[in-house]
């Protein structure tokens, strides 16, 4: 992904593709609602409150419980910088609902209403995605930066550095907006530098619309040394991930309550790149065409600091706006260095050869499609309405060659998988004792993957070790230490006779979770297994962190697998789309449910591509190798079936 900017972009889009890559979200809270608190201490989950779009005050005039001493108060439209709280305000984009209609940018007529979700046995026949109208992303040039010298002299409003707004296009169609601020502010002759970058992103999966959002500050030094992180990222109904971080030494000490205390802290290298600082690395590295440079920033989203190479290009004269003349542009690509097994994109920067502004930033990203674009505008422009979403039906999916009928009741499948786009192929899919590697050749990158099905223990095959106690413990996601969650384990166990298995028990649980979840429905990010006891809704992520869950509640090992699950397709076109599961660690083998189907196991059309127990995690980290799927674009056949 590119130029902190652009990686920042990159990585920070993910976080919106957490949602979108297994099925959508609910609209997230109003950007003007709300406040995001950086307290010692953190909140971990938060409820979003519910606020007018005006935003105003408790009717009953309340005092607001996040007024206390040393509290960094982060309110949209608030009182700014107030001594006795030390309070940050920064402007929130309006709601798209609210957004003032723009003449110039292009508004597609509304779509229609979008078809019923699907159960993953019967899908409905994808819509074509639409063909974007021409000039989607004809907005307007931005609007001049705020003046330097504004603010005040106490800095209770804070001085401005730079106000961006970009569109955001994924294959040159709108799909949402980036507001990226910067204000100087000063408390008891010290003054502090604090930036913020909001992503709102609304796309489409089976003709259901996703809207996604996330945000990210830092609390920065005048020189750049970062002080405070923190993020916000929508997970469940009513629900948010809010963490902060603060640098000591060469540690990043994240903190969090509840749910979230004990979360885990991150290596800290001297020189990190906060969101004030970004912007200027484009000016600040001095570099002649072809010369390069390394720069480290932080990656909230998955808790990692990364290195990325920004390498200038050259000049290049480029009209970025309709109607508006060719300019001066310099061109900057970043490569930025793997995340373990995951490797991201290259990506390109275009800034103003004078003032060295961020203009155009282009990235691939496959798994929103292919080619993500954030252009700079005006607020109105960027905040349009997306009332056409960018259809991801395709590009989060891998399509087979035939159909297999039944084949959730067969005993194997082998499968052909090509791989060009990924230098270890052969790792791109878990080896476990149902799904085996075999036949590989490394000039191809291509290999054969044979998976089994499992429906309860098979009593020939070896013990598998022990699992450590992560595997039953309750953590941030999979948090089953609770009354509502222990009363749906003992309601779905509640038949079974004294002397029932651990693999009999697990089984009731996959039954009671398909029973009880109200819907099979687009409607979560990625909710925590107590929101999801009390919503019983969900997609399949939800499904399987709850089942995970309510296996632990039971005393027994459990953990989500991630991959690729078979669905049928139109005109006899299936693929393998996405998809998140449990298994369970019973008469010594690790063993899958998958609470969507409720048949007591699964077949050969599940193929993993990892596990985790959710220890120790409130980021989204896990998901990491299924980005991984998704970038390098694999090609599966199929060879063989087994009845």
């Amino acid at each position: 992904m590119r130029s902190r900017p652009v990686l920042a972009f990159g990585l920070f889009v993910f976080s919106a593709w957490v949602a979108a890559a297994q099925r959508p979200t609910d609209p997230p809270p109003a950007p003007d609602s709300g406040k995001l608190v950086i307290r010692p201490g953190g909140r971990g989950v938060e409820t979003v409150p519910a606020t007018d779009p005006a935003g105003r005050p408790d009717p009953a005039g309340r005092p607001d419980p996040d007024e206390k001493a040393g509290f960094l108060v982060i309110r949209p439209g608030g009182k700014g910088l107030v001594t006795a709280t030390s309070q940050f305000s920064v402007a929130r984009p309006p709601t798209p609902s609210t957004s003032p209609t723009v003449p110039h940018a292009s508004t597609p007529p509304t779509s229609p209403t979008p078809p019923t979700p699907p159960t993953l046995s019967t899908p409905p026949t994808p819509p074509t995605p639409p063909t974007p109208p021409a000039g989607v992303l004809n907005v307007p040039p931005p609007a001049e930066q705020p003046a330097s010298a504004g603010g005040t002299a106490d800095g209770t409003d804070g001085k401005p550095l730079f106000d961006y707004w970009f569109v955001v296009g994924i294959d040159g169609q709108r799909a949402g907006y980036v507001n990226w601020t910067a204000k100087q502010v000063s408390r008891k002759d010290k003054t502090f530098a604090y930036g913020v970058r909001y992503l709102n992103l609304t796309v489409s999966r089976f003709g259901s619309p996703v809207t996604q959002w996330a945000e990210e500050s830092t609390v920065e030094t005048d020189d750049g040394q970062v002080l405070i992180t923190s993020m916000r990222q929508g997970l469940g109904k009513d629900q948010a991930l809010a963490l902060t971080g603060t640098v000591e030494g060469k540690t990043l000490r994240i903190k969090g309550d509840g749910a979230a205390a004990g979360a885990g802290d991150t290596p800290w290298p001297g020189g990190v790149v906060g969101l004030v600082r970004e912007p200027y690395i484009f000016q600040q590295a001095r570099l002649k065409p072809g010369e390069s440079t390394t720069y480290l920033s932080y990656i909230p989203t998955v808790n990692r600091v990364v290195t990325t190479t920004l390498t200038f290009q050259g000049e290049e004269r480029k009209a970025l706006w309709p109607n508006t003349p060719e300019r001066k542009l310099l061109r900057f690509l970043s490569q930025p260095d793997p995340i373990g097994t995951v490797k991201l994109p290259a990506s390109l920067t275009w800034v103003d050869a004078e003032t060295y502004e961020p203009l155009m930033l282009e990235v691939d990203f496959p798994a929103l499609g292919d080619r993500l674009t954030f252009l700079r505008t005006t607020r109105a422009a960027a905040t349009a309405p997306v009332t056409r979403p960018v259809e991801l039906f395709n590009a989060q999916s891998i399509r087979l060659d035939r159909e297999i009928p039944g084949i959730h009741g067969k005993t194997s499948v082998v499968y052909k998988v090509s791989v060009p786009r990924d230098d270890d192929p052969t790792t791109l899919f878990a080896s476990d004792s149902r799904q085996v590697v075999k036949n590989a050749d490394p000039q191809a990158r291509t290999f054969e993957l044979h998976v089994t099905a499992r429906h309860g223990p098979d009593r020939a095959a070896p013990a598998e070790p022990a699992p450590g106690p992560e595997y039953l413990g309750s953590n941030f996601f999979i948090n089953w230490d609770n009354d509502l969650v222990k009363g749906h384990a003992a309601k779905a166990v509640a038949a079974l006779p004294a002397t029932a298995s651990d693999w009999d028990k697990a089984v009731a649980v996959e039954r009671w979770v398909k029973a009880n979840m109200k819907a099979f429905e687009f409607s979560q990010a990625m909710a925590t297994a107590d929101n999801v006891a009390r919503t019983l809704s969900g997609d399949c992520t939800e499904y399987a962190m709850l089942a995970a869950a309510l296996c632990r509640a039971l005393a027994i090992p459990s953990r989500t697998a991630l991959g690729v699950v078979y669905a049928p397709g139109p005109a006899g076109k299936p693929y393998l789309a996405y998809h998140m599961w449990t298994e369970v660690y019973a008469d010594k083998q690790w063993l899958p449910i998958d609470a969507t189907l409720g048949q007591g196991g699964v077949g050969p059309g599940h193929i993993k591509i990892t596990h985790h127990s959710w220890h120790d995690e409130r980021t989204f980290a896990p998901l990491l190798p299924v980005l991984r799927s998704l970038t390098a674009r694999p090609r599966v056949e199929v060879l063989k079936v087994s009845p």
